[in-house]
């Protein structure tokens, strides 16, 4: 039995659209099309309706996944009968740049300090992107800022309340009322914290221009040039420990942005996904230990 031959036929029955299904697995969209062509070849009938919008699962293509899960939870079954049931659960995890940076590691510590049978591969984007992604089943769970959009499948749990700041080196103090063009250095555009000081700059009319740098130790050297600020998260700041740093207190701007675990609804609550949550809650309870 090829159990990760069925594995790679469900993940492709499930998600309906091989362009995805090609990102999640090491396999190119053109292989993936050979393996439906394959599979419709075995079974003698098609598993998917071509149509203007992509792919459709078909009624025959809906039984024959049916038929597969069986097969897989038959055979996990048999595993744990005889003792040789695989314990790591992969789950194919989110965060935001700001997020892996803070949690990342003390995640991936707890799991193996505390011996979790789970296996977390990370993907860093956007909080956007991540809500995204979650809810097209491209993504497992994620752990980022509170998007705007929510969608009625995805729970978010809140996690924590973060804080950030708006910086600048001590050498450059920058009079907000004076409106001068100022370069606004960020770790992602498409943060939340990054879209609030946007907001919080047009409203007051002040110019800016917005740099994505990836790198905290890099913002904070560029921010010794003239009329330059930048925005992060306060943990981010606290781990570098720079000394130069001048902090604005703006008003009418909210320095608190809710961290939350994004997952579907349809999760049992014995699922991996459900245990990580709870991993990643566990460390809140206590200070992370960033060493």
């Amino acid at each position: 039995m090829n159990i990760e031959e069925i594995t790679l036929k469900i993940e492709i029955l499930e998600r309906q659209n091989l362009s995805k299904s090609a990102e999640m697995t090491n396999y190119t969209q053109s292989a993936l099309t050979s393996k439906v062509k394959k599979i419709e070849a075995e079974i003698g009938q098609e598993v998917f309706k071509r149509t203007p919008q992509g792919l459709k699962i078909t009624d025959v293509g809906t039984r024959y996944l049916k038929f597969l899960k069986l097969i897989t939870q038959e055979y996990d079954e048999f595993l744990q009968e005889i003792g040789l049931a695989q314990t790591n659960k992969k789950i194919n995890f989110g965060s935001s740049h700001t997020t892996i940076k803070i949690y990342g590691a003390s995640i991936m510590n707890a799991l193996q300090t505390n011996n979790i049978p789970l296996d977390v591969d990370f993907t860093v984007e956007s909080s956007t992107s991540l809500n995204e992604k979650v809810h097209n089943a491209a993504m497992d769970c994620a752990l980022t800022s509170n998007p705007i959009k929510h969608y009625p499948d995805l729970n978010y749990d809140m996690i924590t309340t973060e804080t950030f700041e708006v910086i600048s080196n001590n050498s450059h103090i920058i009079n907000f009322n004076e409106c001068s063009p100022i370069t606004l250095l960020v770790l992602s555009r498409g943060c939340m914290y990054t879209r609030a000081m946007a907001e919080w700059l047009k409203k007051n009319q002040v110019p800016f221009t917005m740099k994505e740098i990836k790198s905290v130790s890099s913002i904070l050297d560029f921010l010794q040039i003239d009329n330059t600020i930048a925005v992060l998260n306060t943990k981010l700041i606290d781990l570098y420990n720079y000394a130069n740093i001048h902090y604005y207190d703006l008003q009418q701007l909210n320095k608190e942005i809710e961290t939350v675990y994004i997952y579907k609804k349809s999760e049992s609550q014995q699922s991996p996904i459900v245990q990580l949550k709870q991993v990643i809650e566990s460390l809140l309870e206590d200070p992370i230990d960033q060493s």
